[in-house]
């Protein structure tokens, strides 16, 4: 019984261990355009790049979908073509379906940012602590700025 009671503590305390609360910490980034016409332009040509990049990885997320719904769908029925008669269907074709892994992994707001600062454009990034900001030493209050202002011109 003692062991039993002490197990159920370690349990208990290991759970309460991973509900604990932290800071929720968020960056907000505030943008400036250059201010010559050229800069301006040339913002606009980072853009129409970023806008093809994202639209290059869609595609790339869209082909590796149709690929993996065609190969899930050749393994179900190969599945189903090597069942002995009668057998019960133990897997559906959503199972097969679910071993799709596909991502939009992409770095094309990565490279608009550092297009937009080559251009003559200015971020300014600041931390703010949106949520459960007392947890933090020294306690904050909620929406407290956390650290200086980073610049990247």
């Amino acid at each position: 019984m003692t062991r039993r009671s002490i197990l159920l503590g370690c349990l208990l305390a290991a759970a309460m261990a991973g509900c604990t609360p932290t800071p929720n910490l968020q960056t907000r980034t505030t943008t400036f355009m250059p201010a010559s016409d050229a800069g301006k332009r040339c913002v606009a040509q980072c853009q129409q790049t970023r806008q093809l990049c994202n639209a290059a990885v869609e595609l790339g997320y869209q082909t590796c979908m149709a690929e993996g719904m065609t190969r899930a769908h050749a393994a179900y029925y190969e599945y189903k073509k090597h069942l002995p008669k009668g057998a019960k269907h133990e897997r559906r074709i959503g199972d097969f379906e679910s071993e799709i892994h596909c991502y939009r992994l992409s770095s094309c707001s990565q490279d608009y940012d550092e297009c937009f600062v080559s251009c003559g454009g200015r971020m300014e990034m600041q931390t703010y602590c949106v949520s459960n900001c007392k947890l933090m030493k020294p306690p904050q209050s909620d929406g407290s700025k956390v650290g200086p202002v980073r610049v990247v011109q």
